[in-house]
C-alpha cells in the first residue's frame, strides 16, 4: 500500500472467487488493490448452501474476503421466509463484523443499495468509518415494486421508511447515470452535507480476441447463413427480453432472418424455451462460463438489451461491456429520458429505440445486420468507449473523490 492508499471495506451480496468467475464487486475491490490501496471484504453470501461457519479468504492480490452465510428460515412458510431472510440477514454480517473486522481501523467503507439487506451494519459503521459510500444500481425498493419483485402497500412503504433511514448513514451515494441522480435528488431526502455522484457501471475493458466467426459458428452448431442476435444474461424479471422475443416473432419462423440467441438461466428461462421450441428464429443456451460465452458472442452480430416499462429510474446493462468486448453493436429498447441511449450514439456504438414496441426493436436490428460498414465502425468505436466510460479505474477515481481524496464535480 502507498503512502496515499487507503483502507477500504466492501460489504456487499456477490463476491465471486469460483476460477473465471468475476463480478462488478469482485473488479471494483481488484481495481482499488491495483490503485494501491488495501481491501478487505465483507461479503454476506445470499446464496451459500453450506450454511456453515463464516469462512475467510486471502486472495492472490492481498484482498481478505470474509463469507458468512445469509440465514434460512425453512420452518417459516414461503412467503414469510424470503422477507425473513432479506430482513435478518443483516444481523448476521452485523455480528461477524463486530468480532472479525477492526472497524475503526478502515478510510472507507462501501456497501450496494439495498442498505436495509445488511442493516444495522450501516449504524455501526456510522460510528466508526469516516467515509462511507453507498452504490445504487437499482433504487430501492422503488425499482423492485415496479417490476413485481416485491408487492405493494404495506410491505412497500415499511421497506421504503426503513432504507430512507438508512441513506442518512452514508457520507455520499454514488449513481450509474445522471438522471437517476436526479431520481435520488427528487424521490429520496438527501441531507446537503451528502454528495451525489455519478460513474458508470464497470467491467473489464480489454477487447476480447478476434475470432473465426465460421469456424466458431461450425463448432457450436449455428448457422452460418443468418445474421445472429444475442442476449445474454438472467432471464428474469426485469430484463426486458420479452421484448426481444415478440420482435424475433415479427419475423414468422422462417429461416432466412435473424436468429435470436438467447443464453443463461433463470425463473423465466421456460418462457424463452417454449418460444424456441415453436419457432427456428428463436434459440435458447443455458448459462455458461464468462470465458465460454465470450467465446460465444464471437460468432454474434449485434448485441441485445432492454429494460422494462413503467420503471422511472434507468439502467445501464451490464451485459452491455460484454458486447462490446467482442466488437458487436448495441441494439437497446430503453425508456424516453434514459443517459444511456446517448451514450451509444456519442460513442458510436449502437442505437436506442423507445421500450415497449416490439417493431421498432426489430427494424433497429435488421438495420444493423444489413449495414456489415456500420458494424465494423461499432466494432472499431468499442474500444474506445470501454476505455473512456468502463474502465473500472473510472470507480476507483470516483470513490476516492466521495471520500474527498480527489476533486471532482458534482453529479
Amino acid at each position: 500500500m502507498t503512502a496515499s492508499g487507503k483502507r477500504i471495506l466492501m460489504v456487499c451480496m456477490q463476491y465471486p472467487l469460483g476460477p473465471g468467475q468475476s463480478y462488478l464487486t469482485t473488479e471494483l475491490a481488484e481495481a482499488l488493490v491495483a490503485d494501491g490501496h488495501r481491501v478487505e471484504v465483507l461479503h454476506l453470501d445470499w446464496d451459500d448452501a453450506a450454511r456453515g461457519e463464516p469462512r475467510e479468504t486471502v486472495t492472490g492480490t492481498g484482498i481478505r474476503v470474509l463469507r458468512c452465510a445469509a440465514p434460512e428460515f425453512r420452518w417459516l412458510p414461503l412467503t414469510l421466509r424470503h422477507a425473513a431472510k432479506f430482513l435478518l440477514s443483516g444481523r448476521a454480517v452485523t455480528r461477524l463484523a463486530r468480532r472479525r473486522i477492526d472497524l475503526a481501523s478502515f478510510d472507507i467503507a462501501i456497501a450496494w443499495m439495498p442498505a436495509l439487506a445488511i442493516a444495522p451494519l450501516p449504524r455501526l459503521l456510522r460510528r466508526t468509518v469516516p467515509h462511507r459510500l453507498l452504490f445504487v444500481w437499482d433504487f430501492f425498493p422503488d425499482h423492485h415494486r415496479e417490476i413485481g419483485r416485491i408487492p405493494g402497500g404495506l410491505a412497500f412503504r415499511v421497506a421504503r421508511g426503513l432504507e430512507q433511514g438508512l441513506l442518512g448513514c452514508f457520507t455520499a451515494i454514488i449513481c450509474t447515470l445522471p438522471g437517476n441522480a436526479s431520481y435520488l435528488r427528487r424521490e429520496y431526502r438527501i441531507d446537503p452535507a451528502q454528495r451525489v455522484l455519478v460513474t458508470p457501471i464497470w467491467g473489464p475493458a480489454t477487447p476480447l480476441p478476434c475470432s473465426d466467426r465460421v469456424a466458431l459458428r461450425s463448432h457450436y452448431d449455428l448457422p452460418q447463413d443468418r445474421p445472429i442476435a444475442v442476449f445474454g444474461g438472467q432471464l428474469v424479471e426485469g430484463r426486458g427480453f420479452e421484448q426481444m422475443l415478440a420482435a424475433a416473432r415479427l419475423g414468422g419462423d422462417g429461416d432466412h432472418g435473424p436468429l435470436f440467441l438467447f443464453v443463461g438461466d433463470g425463473r423465466l428461462a421456460s418462457m424463452v424455451g417454449d418460444a424456441a421450441r415453436i419457432n427456428n428464429c428463436i434459440r435458447h443456451l443455458p448459462a455458461m462460463s464468462r470465458a465460454d460465452y465470450g467465446v460465444r458472442l464471437g460468432a454474434c452480430d449485434v448485441g441485445l438489451v432492454a429494460t422494462v416499462p413503467g420503471v422511472r429510474s434507468f439502467s445501464i446493462p451490464s451485459k452491455t461491456i460484454d458486447y462490446l468486448r467482442a466488437g458487436l453493436p448495441v441494439v437497446a429498447a430503453i425508456e424516453p429520458g434514459n443517459d444511456f441511449g446517448t451514450l451509444l450514439q456519442t460513442h458510436g456504438v449502437g442505437i436506442s429505440v423507445p421500450q415497449g414496441d416490439p417493431q421498432a426493436f426489430r427494424a433497429a436490428v435488421n438495420l444493423v445486420v444489413k449495414d456489415p460498414s456500420a458494424r465494423a465502425q461499432a466494432r472499431t468505436a468499442a474500444a474506445a468507449c470501454l476505455a473512456a466510460v468502463f474502465d473500472p479505474c473510472h470507480a476507483v477515481a470516483t470513490v476516492l473523490a466521495a471520500a474527498g481524496s480527489v476533486a471532482a464535480p458534482p453529479a
